[in-house]
């Protein structure tokens, strides 16, 4: 079975802070669904399919946290299917890319560090997403 890479590391949240600076950052992230949803048992909100999971699920909890926590510079620039790869490995596969820009790194990082994003929206993006690549880029 492939390496998933799904998970936020300190590391790289540090790394990306040091590098990103203090401006505007636009984050690419490139999706792949679960066959099938996977909630944890019991879990409060449960959709039933993936693109449901991510985009009714976590999408909307990532908003309501991102506002809970104070960042209102959330602005999805771009949503779509991946239809056809050009330059790629033989066998990768995205399902989604999706291009969000936020006011800084640091309002990203507010949001997905939180507790309420910990208990309300990544527990979505567990049940839907099966891997993911997220990118941080910034202009010159």
């Amino acid at each position: 079975m492939p390496v998933e890479f799904n998970e936020l590391t300190s590391a790289a949240m540090d790394a990306a802070s040091a590098a990103l600076g203090t401006g505007p950052v636009t984050m690419i992230n490139l999706v792949r669904f679960r066959p099938e949803v996977d909630y944890p048992a019991g879990f409060d909100g449960a959709k039933g399919d993936p693109r449901s999971g991510y985009y009714e699920g976590y999408a909307e909890a990532f908003r309501m946290v991102a506002r809970e926590v104070g960042v209102h510079s959330v602005e999805v620039l771009f949503r779509g299917r991946l239809v056809a790869g050009l330059v790629t490995a033989p066998k990768e596969r995205w399902d989604e890319v999706v291009i969000v820009r936020y006011g800084s790194f640091e309002d990203f990082r507010n949001i997905v560090e939180s507790a309420r994003y910990k208990s309300l929206a990544d527990p979505h993006r567990r049940a839907a997403v099966a891997d993911w690549r997220l990118f941080a880029s910034v202009t010159d």
